[in-house]
């Protein structure tokens, strides 16, 4: 547990830091939008799922810091990011 929080602290990268904003922000909020009536739990429903598919990417993240170097992780995950963000924007 020790070594999770130094590797943490000693060695961010983007998919950490958009990582602890997700799960701080998605959680709370998906939860409340679960509790709404009718359709708009549906809006809580597509948040947490939106977390949960953020978990693989967070787990390879910590698994890669091992061998990368912090900022090299993190000018791959950026243009990883921009990549799937065009194909998504193009369609």
């Amino acid at each position: 547990m020790k070594n999770i929080e130094q590797n943490s602290k000693n060695k961010p990268t983007l998919f950490l830091i958009i990582g602890v904003l997700v799960f701080a922000f998605g959680i709370p909020f998906g939860v409340y939008g679960l509790t709404l009536s009718g359709g708009a739990s549906l809006g809580g429903a597509l948040i947490l799922s939106g977390v949960a598919l953020f978990v693989p990417f967070f787990i390879i993240d910590r698994i890669l810091i091992k061998y990368i170097k912090p900022l090299e992780l993190s000018l791959l995950e950026l243009i990883f990011s921009l990549i799937i963000l065009l194909c998504y924007s193009v369609q």
